[in-house]
């Protein structure tokens, strides 16, 4: 039976002026993964769905550029990095897909036929078998990037099955829908399935969602369970140096999800400065695994700095760095004893990039 339940993130958002259509890049994040999310860009006539209860949708293309559209399936491809998952903009390989296995995000301009939202979606549509899609409307969000990829990530995560992430005082009355994390937008975090616009870090959650105030919702095993059925990565990213995976940085900022899977393992990221830069990284784990170590290292291997997890954003690594490429290596921090009784562990990195010359017209300012 269907749970028709509408997740609708109503956050008001003012547009920006001057977007330009493109053709389509063809991008796919893990294309050895059955479970398939497409996303959108190019207009779709939607009929023969619960949408369309008033008659067929004619979407219009999103009006994006090449440019905005790759930031978004990298936004989107980080947010879902952990799972066995493919994020992709490549229509054929939706198609093929598994019908149970398979959603698709329709980013448009056309907002008009449902009303006031950034984006709307059925919770568990991905295993409906229907392709009952997804919506990000791009007027609403003003063509940004990053808030069309942080929508499309929440109601995604509501097609496989999450509810909100909420917050309820000590009498069990819920304060709002909407989890907004903590800290400040630069350093802060905030849950996906709550307000997760505004924050330069965002991931999946184990707290209280909008059913009651003690219902614990695990965003990664409902993600990664019954009924989707299609689990974590073995191992999301390489080792060592010679295997490390580029950091997409946005402007200023980064952010990185993955999992150490086993109690050897590290994950392994390479960043290349350009210019004389503090770097400023933030860790989170999950809720109950919090023994994670980041080391950065110099092209030789040598380690600049070690953060080991003390506390949820208590700490972060704060350094300046001369041009040149480093690592991020993560990986478990157990004692021995701890390390007999290893599970897996997720966490997000959250980062800024500050060159020194932005330092000093920061500091005349």
């Amino acid at each position: 039976m269907k749970l028709n339940y509408l997740m609708i993130l109503l956050i008001g958002v003012m547009p920006d002026a001057g977007t330009l259509e493109a053709q389509i890049p063809i991008m796919n994040s893990y294309p050895s993964a059955h479970a398939t999310v497409y996303l959108d860009f190019d207009g779709e006539y939607v009929a023969g769905t619960i949408w369309n209860q008033g008659g067929p949708i004619t979407a219009k293309p999103a009006g994006l550029s090449v440019r905005d559209i790759t930031e978004i399936f990298n936004r989107i491809s980080d947010d879902y990095h952990p799972f066995n998952i493919n994020i992709t903009t490549d229509a054929a390989v939706f198609n093929k897909a598994p019908i149970l296995q398979r959603i698709r995000v329709i980013f448009t301009s056309s907002s008009n036929w449902y009303g006031i939202a950034p984006g709307v979606s059925f919770v568990r549509s991905f295993t409906w078998g229907d392709d009952t899609p997804a919506w990000v409307f791009s007027d609403f969000l003003g063509n940004n990037p990053k808030l069309l990829a942080a929508c499309a990530s929440h109601e995604i995560g509501h097609t496989l099955g999450l509810q909100h992430q909420s917050i309820y005082d000590t009498k069990g009355h819920k304060i709002t829908e909407y989890n907004s994390g903590s800290g400040n937008a630069k350093t802060g975090w905030a849950p996906i399935m709550g307000i997760n616009f505004y924050k330069n870090c965002t991931t999946w959650n184990t707290g209280t969602c909008a059913v009651r105030c003690d219902s614990i919702q695990s965003d990664m095993k409902i993600i990664a369970g019954s009924p989707n059925n299609f689990g974590l990565r073995p191992d999301d990213y390489g080792d060592d140096q010679t295997k490390a995976d580029p950091v997409n940085i946005y402007g200023q900022e980064f952010s990185i999800k993955g999992i150490i899977n086993f109690r050897t393992d590290k994950d392994v990221f390479k960043i290349d400065m350009h210019a004389r830069s503090e770097i400023i990284v933030n860790l989170i784990t999950g809720i109950t695994e919090k023994n994670i170590k980041v080391n950065i290292c110099d092209a030789k291997s040598e380690t600049i700095a070690t953060y080991n997890y003390s506390g949820l954003l208590q700490k972060n690594i704060d350094l300046v760095l001369d041009p040149g490429t480093y690592f991020l290596i993560v990986e478990d921090a157990c004692d021995e004893d701890r390390r007999n009784h290893f599970t897996t562990k997720f966490y997000a990195l959250s980062g800024l990039l500050i060159s020194t010359e932005e330092l000093q017209q920061l500091a005349i300012r």
